[in-house]
């Protein structure tokens, strides 16, 4: 008997899971008709995927320029709807640059002359190149980072 109350709210939760499912994607939709003219939208309508620029978007259609020409595609035929994300590679470079030269420079400080030894190379010319290889490969690191992608925000 005590197992019950456990048992209704299962039913309860599986009730509700239903329902939350079976909610239209009006929604979803709405996230669409919220873009503004000229977001770069991914596309899959049917069998094909199109990138373009939002043009107009109403309850029934999203209008994109694909290329050089327009294309309408009705609400009934997309399956889904990706935005752009913004890219951060301005901001990826600036961390490569700092963690390049942080590093490059505890390298070289690690790697100069003992007091002891034979210096060729100045400790100070050692502890700069590698400061700057660092600094060049970090920021380097940074710009190659994929950033940005795709966010879905309708899916029917």
């Amino acid at each position: 008997m005590a197992t019950l109350p456990f048992v209704r709210r299962g039913a309860l939760l599986i009730v509700v899971a239903t329902n939350t499912v079976a909610q239209p994607n009006d929604a979803n939709w709405n996230a669409v008709q919220a873009l503004s003219s000229g977001a770069e939208v991914r596309i899959k309508a049917g069998s094909r995927t199109v990138r373009c620029q939002t043009s107009q978007v109403t309850g029934d259609a999203l209008v994109g320029v694909c290329g050089n020409r327009q294309e309408t595609f009705d609400r009934q035929q997309v399956s889904s709807v990706s935005v752009k994300k913004v890219s951060h590679r301005k901001r990826n470079a600036l961390i490569g640059l700092a963690g390049g030269t942080g590093a490059g420079l505890g390298i070289g400080i690690a790697a100069r002359s003992r007091r002891d030894q034979l210096q060729i190379v100045p400790n100070s010319a050692v502890i700069a190149g590698f400061t700057v290889a660092g600094a060049v490969v970090g920021t380097i690191v940074g710009v190659v980072i994929p950033t940005g992608g795709w966010r879905e925000i309708y899916k029917k």
